[in-house]
């Protein structure tokens, strides 16, 4: 299908989000891909993962970009050939890229119980508020993941080095306390059907 979403942010910064519903045939139309592309898509024994992957293109396309120009670099972390800033993400049936003038993350996760027996494991006791909905710990998981990305550093813990805070307003915060430094964050919150989705841009 067409882009289901696009999204307008802060420093240039352009999300756009793909629904998945075609299969790996459709979405392969129209792609020029690298000899990295493929090697990846052999490697993935899932359907779903394969489409995300193959969706992900397709967002790059729109955008304006080949498979050509992006890369990874040892952390996993994505760049653009150009030197703007790229993040990625896949969820189920939904894929997202976003692009900007800022070191930036995006993650899309779809709204599930189950994050609520685990919230211990990724929030302090600070952010466990009472009668928290699936979307609102979704959406502190969802902040967190950005800002992991967006640094792209090892040894980055959820639980231990990164706060949620201001979830109640406009843009909520991540802030960081990495090697006696603390970096702040600021998030932009988009949801769908069951999915909450963060982007996170470091702009200092």
């Amino acid at each position: 299908m067409p882009i289901y979403k696009k999204y307008d942010a802060s420093y240039n910064t352009q999300i756009l989000v793909w629904h998945i519903t075609e299969n790996e045939i459709v979405l392969r139309r129209g792609l020029e891909l690298t000899n990295l592309c493929f090697n990846r898509l052999s490697q993935m024994k899932s359907d779903i993962h394969r489409c995300g992957f193959l969706s992900v293109r397709q967002l790059l396309a729109t955008a304006g970009y080949t498979p050509s120009a992006l890369h990874y670099d040892d952390f996993g972390k994505p760049h653009l050939t150009d030197g703007r800033f790229i993040s990625i993400t896949h969820s189920h049936q939904f894929s997202a890229i976003a692009i900007g003038d800022k070191p930036l993350g995006i993650d899309i996760e779809k709204e599930r119980p189950k994050v609520h027996r685990i919230a211990s494991r990724f929030l302090d006791a600070s952010e466990l508020t009472p009668n928290a909905t699936d979307r609102i710990r979704t959406t502190q998981w969802c902040i967190k993941e950005a800002a992991y990305k967006a640094l792209g550093k090892k040894g980055v813990s959820f639980l231990h080095d990164i706060r949620t805070i201001n979830l109640n307003t406009e843009h909520p915060v991540a802030v960081v306390n990495l090697n006696q430094k603390t970096i702040k964050l600021k998030n932009w919150l988009y949801y769908w059907d069951h999915f909450s989705c963060a982007l996170a841009i470091k702009s200092q």
